[in-house]
């Protein structure tokens, strides 16, 4: 092989050596130990008769993390070298105390050939070194090391490889302190946000996290359903048990019903108390008849959990009387978003219909949910409700209506007494136990009597 072609065929195995180190890098972010590796195997091909080396400092001492060498004994002997202090009696301690190249073409001629390091790495068979500092912000944080059995100097070329294998080694470690700083970083993050998430709704949690909803004082005007509930004579109770088992009590009932409320989709709005505040159509709304939907069914799943609640706590003893909710739900235009200062600000809604929502609330019987007139238009067609009378309620000028939720069509059609049909134009309740008989059977006769016109 002439000159040219064996310089243009150790340029070329320069490169893919290289490339492969860079492949090495980019594919494990998170482990130096591939990249060292690679580094010293591609050493071993590229400088034959050597021991390619990359060690680290590791409080005071020296060691080596990779060794390779064509001959497995000798890279065996030269790994058992290590580990030695951090010291500039050892030339690995003087380029990493010293952040500078180390070129010895023959130690035994060197000046400090009398120094412990030199006597050592003699005894070892080999001639020559070159240590390489692998520098980050100019300080050196290990060493890429060749040490060679014939004395001689390298060539510009095969020093230019050498550095450029540190260089390579200080990107591998560099990018794992950077990952293992993300990961840390991130880590904590999550537990941040995982506390947080407890504090906020979930929707409105994601829609933060998102980057959808700046976390700024505004607000808008959104057609919602609202849900108010609270604990029928709470404070009877509170006199009656126990501060840790009221506690205890009070947080198991939250927690379920937080739980039923999340699987409807509901923004949690807050606990005042024993009460519950939530609503249905922001930050998301499915329309306003699937909002109402949601809410109806989910104070149905509530007042269902409740009861058996009530009944494993008396079967436990720990009450010994009806602990029972209310529950009111209105839909109408609220005013919904951040209200505060810049500093500190809670995301709820305010306005007349939020204020309907607790009235009602207030007004419905023990273990009952009322509704008021737009939201019972808006499930009628798959809820029976009763009207009550209106009632005249703070801060209203007109009677609002009100309907008393008696249950779903499809739970009350398990019941023999009532009957329920709909079609097109047609919708038929006939509850037995509370219907007229007589005056049920006449106004069917008369509607019979219309279709036969």
């Amino acid at each position: 092989m002439t000159l040219a072609k064996r310089e243009l065929q150790e340029a070329l195995d320069r490169q893919a050596a290289t490339n492969e180190i860079l492949h090495i890098i980019s594919s494990s972010p998170s482990d130096t130990q591939p990249v060292f590796e690679a580094i010293v195997r591609s050493g071993s091909k590229l400088f034959p008769g050597s021991a390619i080396s990359v060690a680290l400092p590791k409080g005071d001492r020296v060691d080596a993390v990779a060794v390779a060498d064509e001959d497995p004994d000798r890279a065996e002997a030269w790994r058992r070298r290590f580990p030695f202090p951090l010291s500039r009696d050892y030339m690995h301690g003087v380029v990493i105390l010293e952040g500078r190249e180390l070129d010895i073409p023959d130690v035994a001629k060197a000046p400090n050939r009398d120094t412990t390091g030199a006597k050592n790495f003699l005894a070892s068979g080999y001639r020559a070194v070159t240590l390489m500092p692998m520098l980050r912000d100019g300080k050196a944080i290990g060493v890429l090391g060749i040490v060679r059995l014939a004395p001689g100097p390298l060539s510009d070329a095969q020093l230019a490889v050498l550095r450029a294998f540190a260089a390579q080694a200080v990107i591998a470690i560099e990018n794992t302190r950077l990952m293992n700083e993300f990961r840390q970083t991130n880590s904590v993050l999550e537990n941040v946000s995982h506390q947080l998430a407890k504090y906020i709704s979930p929707q409105l949690y994601q829609s933060i996290l998102s980057g959808e909803r700046d976390v700024t004082i505004e607000s808008k005007r959104k057609k919602l359903t609202i849900f108010f509930s609270d604990i029928v004579s709470f404070t009877e109770i509170t006199d009656q048990m126990e501060s840790e088992e009221l506690t205890a009590l009070l947080n198991e009932y939250l927690t379920e019903m937080s739980h039923i409320a999340e699987e409807h989709g509901a923004n949690f709005d807050k606990f005042i108390g024993d009460a519950i505040m939530c609503y249905f159509g922001d930050p998301e709304s499915k329309g306003v008849k699937e909002d109402a939907e949601a809410c109806v069914r989910m104070a149905l799943a509530m007042q269902n959990r409740l009861r058996e609640l009530q009944s494993g706590w008396r079967d436990r003893g720990v009450i010994d009387r009806p602990f029972e909710a209310r529950m009111g739900i209105n839909t109408g235009y609220c005013t919904v978003g951040n209200f505060g200062s810049l500093d500190r600000m809670d995301y709820t809604i305010i306005g007349h219909e939020v204020n309907l929502a607790a009235r009602l609330e207030s007004h419905a019987d023990a273990g009952g949910i009322l509704m008021a007139a737009e939201t019972h238009s808006l499930v009628k067609d798959w809820l029976l409700a009763e009207e009550q009378d209106a009632i005249m309620m703070k801060g209203f000028s007109q009677p609002v209506r009100t309907y008393r939720v008696r249950g779903t069509h499809e739970e009350l059609a398990k019941d023999e007494n009532f009957f329920h049909h709909e079609d097109e134009g047609v919708v038929i309740s006939i509850e037995g136990g509370r219907a007229d008989r007589q005056k049920t059977k006449e106004a069917l006769e008369r509607a019979l009597a219309q279709l036969n016109r």
